[in-house]
């Protein structure tokens, strides 16, 4: 599975956002150049990360974007189905009025909806706290691995 490069950035911007004490803000300009993302690209995401209740803004001095909720209380699926819909596969075909798609198979439809499901489920698994603790262990892992020659 694929995520969009707004998706990415989404999450990329929620873990930068996390890392802040609550009701600490944070500004565009600094999370675009301190993880390479486009400020004009990123101004959107926020903004559809505000309009779905993850963030929420200040105006004035001393102001920025800060997390709405507590990290521990936002699913990774919460935040991939902002940008990429929901998670779980829905027969689009079927519904009031509709019959199933001529041709369509039975096994790969089954197939199609097992593997949505199972995504949804790493997703639902994870919260924004635990991406943040998981990154966090890595980058802490890449620095005490590093060997000086002399």
């Amino acid at each position: 599975m694929r995520l969009s490069k707004k998706t990415e950035y989404a999450l990329r911007a929620l873990m930068y956002a996390a890392r802040f004490p609550g009701g600490t803000t944070f500004q565009i300009r600094d999370l675009a150049e301190k993880n390479g993302i486009p400020k004009k690209f990123l101004e959107l995401i926020l903004l559809e990360l505000k309009n779905a209740g993850m963030l929420s803004s200040r105006r004035g001095v001393g102001g920025g974007y800060l997390l709405a909720r507590r990290p521990d209380s936002i699913r990774s699926s919460e935040i991939v189905e902002v940008f990429e819909g929901p998670m779980a596969a829905r027969d689009r075909q079927k519904g009031p009025g509709r019959t199933e798609k001529e041709g369509s198979s039975p096994a790969v439809s089954r197939l199609v909806e097992e593997a949505s499901a199972a995504a949804a489920a790493v997703f639902s698994r994870s919260t924004l706290a635990d991406l943040v603790r998981e990154e966090d262990d890595a980058t802490q892992r890449r620095r005490s691995n590093v060997m000086y020659f002399i």
